[in-house]
């Protein structure tokens, strides 16, 4: 994912081509690549104007049949008082003769083709998808994974997957020592083989990783299978990416992770099996964000869209001097 930061108005711009060249990677067509522009330039504007510590994230997807690009919008305040109200054509928090580019929030709701919000005092997040990117499919997972590397890297060592297998799906996030490109390197070779072992048990997922891994400079992981339809989810975790389960009465449960390092260790980590049911959140981060126990996010946010939540806690909690990776699961059944 790309992360570009909002400050000043010449971001905006550089904002708004940097996309259309991401747009051009993955065949996006003419007409996306329209309201793309648009997007951007006024979730840019909106940041510019009306909040502070603006930053726009982008995540362009690909696939045999479809191309799309998640564009998020993030801010740390002071947010808005009346989301519903500022949807409508002509809200605006600025003063007079500074109104921003087009209709605000109603304009880039109807060029976009799924917009979700959330704000409070702390902050508002924006995601809007353009194109069809595979994510809102029915079934009976959604899903959403967030890396973003360390300012001043194009890429890191925080890498995730999603997986599948019939009645079960399978999520990994995995930090890998260090940062940069050979960070990135050994990471990708993390995430080939979980994708690898597709149809294998949990067990055997996590040996066919930890095989890949060996001779690497070394990672954490943990990687979750969630049975659809179950009642439980079964977890094996190796080293210090963080699990939790917030059920759907708001009470929490952690789960645990065996020391050590994926690639380095001869002795195999036991899999823990946890209460798991419909409307749960898996949030799964690596240590560049920090936890939420000191100021924990209002119950409203975990309703939200998957991709919602994810980046509203990568904005809020981000150390900013690592990797940061969060992936959100919830079942739908």
């Amino acid at each position: 994912m790309i992360s570009l930061p909002i400050s000043e108005t010449s971001q905006i711009g550089a904002a708004r081509r940097r996309a259309l060249q991401e747009a051009e990677t993955i065949d996006l067509s003419s007409d996306d690549r329209d309201r793309l522009a648009l997007v951007v330039t006024e979730a840019g504007t909106n940041l510019l104007r009306h909040a502070t510590g603006g930053e726009i994230l982008l995540s362009p997807h690909k696939s045999k049949t479809t191309a799309g690009m998640d564009v998020i919008a993030l801010d740390d305040g002071p947010g808005l008082p009346n989301v519903e109200a500022a949807m409508a054509d002509g809200f605006t928090t600025a003063e007079e003769g500074e109104r921003s580019l087009g209709s605000g929030l109603g304009a880039i709701a109807r060029m976009s083709d799924s917009l979700d919000i959330h704000s409070d005092s702390r902050g508002t997040t924006l995601t809007v998808t353009i194109g069809k990117t595979g994510r809102y499919s029915r079934g009976p997972m959604e899903t959403a994974g967030l890396v973003i590397p360390k300012p001043g890297f194009e890429a890191g060592g925080d890498i995730c997957g999603i997986r599948k297998d019939g009645g079960a799906t399978m999520i990994m996030l995995m930090d890998v020592l260090g940062h940069g490109p050979t960070a990135a390197k050994d990471a990708e070779t993390g995430l080939a083989a979980f994708l690898a072992a597709k149809g294998k048990s949990l067990e055997d997922t996590e040996l066919h990783v930890a095989d890949a891994m060996a001779g690497s400079r070394g990672a954490a992981s943990l990687i979750v299978e969630m049975r659809h339809g179950g009642a439980t989810l079964r977890a094996l975790g190796v080293g210090n990416v963080k699990g939790e389960i917030l059920a759907a009465d708001g009470s929490r449960h952690g789960i645990p992770s065996a020391p050590g390092i994926v690639g380095a260790s001869s002795r195999r980590p036991r899999a823990t099996e946890h209460g798991w049911g419909k409307n749960a959140l898996l949030i799964l981060t690596t240590d560049g964000l920090k936890g939420g126990e000191r100021f924990p996010e209002p119950s409203g946010l975990f309703f939200r869209d998957v991709l919602t939540v994810a980046a509203t806690l990568y904005k809020r909690r981000r150390r900013g001097s690592d990797d940061c990776g969060v992936v959100i699961a919830r079942a739908r059944q």
